[in-house]
């Protein structure tokens, strides 16, 4: 789902920058290799891309053990690669490196979000986490614990679930009298189990979904167990009355509906995490013809101008204006929330860039 997601954009926005006269005059190229979401896979298929295939940059992956095994082999050869994963793990200490671009949000900006959406506009402070058990939910549940306390909440409990639990209710029926809500991180079978199970518990809990626990769902056969849940999410699913103009011509442009379903195949596409790899693409575009690269010895250059740099909204960047950090090469971008009302989902509000930034931990 979220390969089909990535490549689908990739193919698109290469097709577009070629029919507007490639980078710099030059037609873009675009080789795809199949991560089996694996990272000893991705490694190899990354070192074969670019030692057998010579491909100027590498881009992509969801999956953020993948990113990690990629980044230590675009260092070593000197390859610029555009992670289009989320997480923070390319920004701490000992990871990454100048080579190592991110332009997704990361747990931080995702769970600031949350809180401060659920302390200063729901008015509710007391909470519990339950996320599934492994590396993305135990950083979402340390981000949250940071987060709603820096917003003036509390964090009650936490509760961490198996992947593939099909009885969530046995984990959850410790939640606190005194709970107002529930900030969760899982996906698909674990989502409706959770959402299940959670509301059997107490089904007057508010429901908080970190990014994007929606994806491939149809929101319109959860029923009642999901109305009113909040979402954070990099990028909105549907298009609805706040959906800019440059928002509506980038999804003409990759071929989906009002619900984000690829229109030529009837899937749904990962709309909160595919934009990056769009996004990825035309800041390459950009900075080579800024900068003056011509080929993968000016890397230098082409670091050293994306470093610090604003990328500008408009259809080169759909999700609105972020900046690129010298420090750690993350992103500090806006967020939205999303809730499900009615049965479909609508955008309540954005977050901008300025009240999710944090501390780099590393330059």
């Amino acid at each position: 789902h979220y390969g089909h997601s990535h490549e689908v954009v990739a193919k698109a926005a290469v097709a577009k920058i070629n029919a507007e006269g490639g980078i710099a005059g030059r037609p873009v190229e675009l080789l795809v290799e199949d991560t089996e979401s694996q990272p000893t896979t991705a490694a190899v298929k990354a070192r074969k891309l670019v030692e057998s295939n010579r491909v100027d940059f590498l881009l992509g992956t969801n999956h953020a053990g993948v990113a990690m095994a990629v980044a230590p082999v675009a260092k070593e050869l000197k390859t610029i690669y555009f992670a289009t994963s989320s997480g923070v793990g390319l920004r701490l200490p000992g990871n990454g490196s100048r080579f190592v671009f991110q332009l997704p949000s990361d747990t931080k900006q995702e769970t600031r979000a949350a809180a401060q959406y659920a302390v200063n506009t729901l008015n509710l402070k007391n909470w519990v986490t339950a996320v599934a058990d492994y590396a993305w939910g135990w950083d979402s549940e340390t981000a949250f614990e940071e987060q709603i306390q820096e917003a003036g909440g509390t964090l009650l409990k936490k509760i961490r679930v198996p992947v593939g639990t099909s009885d969530w209710l046995k984990y959850l029926q410790g939640i606190p009298d005194e709970t107002e809500g529930v900030f969760f991180a899982n996906f698909g079978p674990d989502f409706l189990s959770f959402v299940r199970d959670v509301r059997v518990v107490n089904p007057k809990l508010t429901l908080f979904g970190q990014n994007y626990v929606l994806t491939g769902i149809d929101v319109s056969k959860l029923g009642a167990d999901a109305e009113g849940m909040y979402v954070v999410t990099a990028f909105p699913q549907v298009e609805d009355q706040n959906t800019t103009e440059f928002q509506k011509q980038y999804r003409s442009a990759i071929g989906v509906d009002a619900n984000g379903v690829e229109t030529a195949t009837g899937k749904m596409l990962a709309m909160s995490f595919a934009w990056a790899t769009w996004e990825s693409l035309y800041t390459i575009k950009e900075v080579i013809e800024d900068s003056g690269w011509a080929s993968k010895a000016d890397y230098a250059k082409f670091i050293e101008a994306l470093e610090g740099r604003t990328l500008k909204e408009g259809l080169s960047h759909p999700e609105g204006t972020k900046q690129v950090r010298a420090e750690d090469h993350g992103s500090i971008k806006g967020m939205f929330i999303e809730q499900i009302k009615d049965g479909k989902v609508n955008v309540v509000t954005r977050f901008e860039p300025d009240a999710l930034t944090w501390p780099p931990l590393k330059n």
